[in-house]
């Protein structure tokens, strides 16, 4: 069902489209896409890949000899109780990784195509093996409500003023105290902005759109007649700041023709986004599963389906012109991480169990390609250098913090304003 609303009831709203935003809604190509060449001559973009429940990096990112039984650290599942080959260490480029061309293949097609773009960072320290913890540690550096995570930061620091800066598409994302510049497009939001008709100088509404904007006008009205000093500060208060970018968010949300069904038509969706100024920043999980407790063996399937994934990703990019000049993976930064890593032994069930110390793939824009970070045999993170990221004895532990203020320093902002007192994690960056 839907309302058709009169444009003078709608200038309040909180779309506020009027008759001449919403005939650019129907048609958002040239003008928008011209004004979002304009903003930025290095536009720099963020996508945040998470892998949900906790993956075991020994199998491909953290090298540990697979034929060594003697270093408390065991890759496989042993060949007479799973029938598989062992897996083996390779080369690509820079990168040394676990390779298993029987079980992940798509592992050895993305280094091969990808080593000279990527970083592998492992040992990172999330100081917790609880799901929602880690989750909040490995995004923010901290469990504060207050803190936003780095795709969020990047967002504000490349494109606070764009309709929808930080763009969340599935899974987790913490705004902190930038929430009003996050949002998830699709589900209500998509239907809250499906004006796709004009008739008779009126928007057609959908149902869930007017609810929205009958909100939005109580919101408003509150503003104006003077609310709590507490509620101003908080939702109303980001709400008046998003407001002023909803008739973009409007004009815009029709070139996002999300598909997630695989690495290359998501790519497709998101250049349109990049190029046409909706967004700069998007958060997704496009894979998970990875909390395996028995049988080990599973997770070979999801790695392979995060490479192959991101090797569609990263090809779509490669191949897509980017804003200005160059292409679109040249503009976007691509961090896939997971909550936590697996123990360094099989259990009974030939499983694996939760692990603090993780690995995270860094692609693309800004990124000096190699392997960063280490753990030892008891797959343990060692003490490194933050500004090389190779061993050094008196060092420190890579920390989450640490490796959030290096991806907030790669996305071009300053760290110290963001977590104050951390010392970045540079050594990937280029």
């Amino acid at each position: 069902m839907r309302t058709t609303w009169n444009a003078d009831y709608s200038r309040r709203a909180v779309l506020k489209l009027g008759v001449a935003g919403a005939a650019l809604l129907a048609c958002p190509g040239p003008l928008l896409r011209r004004r979002a060449f304009a903003q930025s001559a290095t536009p720099h973009f963020m996508v945040m890949m998470f892998a949900d429940g906790g993956w075991d990096p020994t199998q491909t990112l953290d090298v540990h000899d697979p034929l060594d039984m003697t270093d408390g650290v065991d890759v496989d599942v042993p060949f007479e109780i799973s029938g598989l080959p062992a897996s083996q260490i390779a080369t690509a480029g820079p990168l040394t990784y676990v390779s298993n061309p029987t079980t992940r293949p798509a592992v050895d097609a993305f280094f091969q195509a990808w080593a000279g773009r990527t970083a592998i960072v492992n040992g990172v320290n999330t100081r917790s093996t609880a799901h929602d913890q880690s989750r909040q540690l490995v995004l923010t550096g901290y469990l504060d409500a207050t803190r936003a995570d780095f795709a969020v930061v990047a967002a504000r620091h490349n494109g606070s003023d764009l309709p929808l800066p930080h763009l969340l598409l599935g899974g987790q994302s913490f705004g902190g105290q930038f929430a009003g510049l996050s949002g998830r497009l699709g589900g209500q939001m998509s239907q809250a902005i499906a004006y796709n008709r004009i008739r008779d100088n009126r928007l057609a509404v959908s149902a869930i759109g007017e609810a929205y904007v009958q909100q939005a006008l109580e919101w408003e009205r509150m503003l104006d007649e003077g609310a709590p000093a507490d509620f101003v500060a908080g939702k109303a208060a980001q709400f008046h700041d998003a407001n002023g970018r909803a008739d973009k968010l409007a004009r815009l949300a029709t070139s996002l023709n999300i598909n997630m069904g695989n690495g290359q038509l998501l790519a497709q969706s998101l250049a349109n986004a990049f190029q046409s100024g909706l967004t700069t920043s998007v958060s997704l999980q496009p894979s998970g599963g990875f909390d395996t407790h028995n049988d080990n063996t599973q997770q070979n399937a999801r790695w392979n389906q995060v490479f192959t994934f991101l090797k569609d990703f990263a090809d779509e990019l490669a191949a897509t012109p980017g804003v200005g000049g160059g292409t679109m993976l040249d503009q976007t930064t691509i961090v896939y991480c997971s909550e936590f890593a697996r123990t360094p032994m099989l259990n009974g069930d030939n499983g694996k169990d939760h692990h603090p110390f993780t690995s995270m793939l860094v692609v693309g824009k800004g990124v000096a390609p190699g392997v960063y970070g280490r753990t030892d045999r008891q797959q343990q993170g060692v003490k490194i250098d933050l500004a090389t990221g190779q061993p050094r004895t008196n060092g420190q532990l890579l920390d989450v913090t640490n490796m959030v203020a290096g991806l907030v320093t790669l996305a071009g902002a300053n760290a110290n304003d963001y977590l104050p007192t951390v010392t970045p994690f540079t050594g990937f960056i280029a």
